[in-house]
């Protein structure tokens, strides 16, 4: 007589207890959008040769041609720690590494460096 008592009140109570929730099933969310620079690699500076300069913006020329513009701030650092420089010792034809963020073909200077020279390879004697 208790099994089937017992039976009937855990049936009650399932009903009871599942009919309490009137809420609506939520709707499922689009996950999260991940920061621009989540997974993907934010382009920063540019190495080249100074092609063309003025107060606020240098031209500088990749050695693939590519030209950029740098713009140039009071807040620019010129040279390295080490060896800390000023504007006037980037004249146009040198060759310099740009450190910023870069928008396309724009990048936005917060240091302007001379570049490490690239070994060139020089031909072995023909024995």
């Amino acid at each position: 007589m208790r099994a089937p008592l017992l039976i009937g009140a855990l049936a009650v109570a399932g009903v009871a207890v599942a009919g309490c929730s009137n809420s609506a099933t939520p709707a499922p969310t689009a996950p999260p959008t991940p920061a621009p620079s989540a997974g993907k690699k934010v382009e920063q500076g540019v190495r080249g040769q100074i092609t063309a300069e003025t107060a606020t913006s240098w031209t500088v020329t990749t050695a693939k041609g590519k030209a950029f513009t740098v713009t140039v701030s009071p807040q620019t650092v010129f040279g390295t720690k080490v060896a800390p420089a000023t504007a006037a010792q980037f004249p146009v034809g040198t060759t310099v590494r740009v450190t910023g963020a870069r928008t396309g073909a724009t990048v936005s200077a917060t240091r302007i460096a001379l570049a490490k020279t690239q070994p060139t390879a020089t031909p072995a004697p023909a024995t």
